[in-house]
């Protein structure tokens, strides 16, 4: 019986080793270890999204095609069409299991800012050939350690190249609610983002850029390498202590609203999550 639990406990290891993390999952973990329970342990799918996490999407793909038009494609963006095309993907994307939590709006309100949104950005960055693209939407690995053994992955919006040899880290963010300065300098996705990145360009000077597209901000922000060690130290000490979590209690917050789980049905005659304690 002792050496079947040693081979049962070898083979979680590494099932756990081979776990690929990201800022995403790393981020469910701390909103709400139930639901990282349900998604990454127990691995349960459910069909169900929300119309912010729609609207980024839409506005996404726009704005991906919009530089690859501009750029490998040598065609010049007319506003009218790049607003049009947002409208294009928002149509043919649009299902019934998409949920507005906010119920004081309406799917065309949605609409009409992610239209809003798209037509902003093209007044402020137009014609999208400033830089040049290195990566759009750009899988990315990150190693944690020297050995490379704890890698994480990431995608990256944007990389561009500016005419000064420097590299930018592009992030679109389509929430309501931009941050101020100082949770920009501690932001952790786009600096894990730059620890990937210095794999593919070498020591170049490389800046964080955050667009917030429904507030027309932009937020810089760059690390240096003491704070980018620091930040793998810490990185691979959260994951640690993610793959030790045997407990994973639920967190009820205004979050729960936006979850897929939320009295979903378990198939057992109860939910998956009910949002309380």
């Amino acid at each position: 019986m002792l050496y079947v639990y040693f081979i049962n406990q070898l083979v979680l290891l590494e099932a756990l080793l081979s776990e690929t993390f990201s800022h995403s999952r790393l981020g469910c973990f701390e909103n709400c270890k139930h639901q990282y329970k349900l998604k990454y342990r127990d691995k349960i799918r459910v069909e169900r999204d929300t119309i912010e996490r729609f609207l980024g999407s839409m506005v996404h793909l726009t704005l991906e095609y919009t530089y690859k038009k501009a750029n490998f494609e040598k065609v010049a963006p007319d506003k009218g069409q790049v607003v049009g095309l947002f409208g294009w993907y928002w149509r043919r994307k649009w299902n019934d299991n998409i949920i507005i939590v906010k119920r004081q709006y309406s799917k065309e309100h949605y609409r009409s800012i992610g239209e809003k949104a798209v037509a902003r950005y093209f007044d402020q960055y137009a014609p999208f050939t400033q830089n040049k693209i290195l990566g759009l939407e750009q899988k990315l690995n990150i190693k944690l350690d020297p050995d490379g053994l704890r890698v994480m992955t990431g995608v990256i919006d944007r990389i561009d190249e500016k005419p000064d040899g420097s590299v930018d880290i592009v992030d679109y963010k389509t929430g309501m609610n931009p941050p101020n300065q100082k949770q920009i300098d501690e932001e952790r996705q786009l600096a894990l983002y730059q620890i990937g990145v210095k794999e593919l360009v070498g020591e170049r000077k490389i800046r964080l850029v955050w667009n917030y597209l429904m507030s027309g901000i932009e937020f810089t922000s760059e690390r240096s390498d003491a704070q980018l060690e620091a930040l793998k130290k810490d990185t691979l000490l959260l994951i640690e202590e993610v793959e030790s979590t045997t407990v994973f209690d639920k967190h009820p917050s205004a979050l729960c609203n936006y979850c897929e789980y939320l009295n979903h049905d378990d198939g057992k005659g109860g939910v998956l999550c009910d949002g309380k304690l």
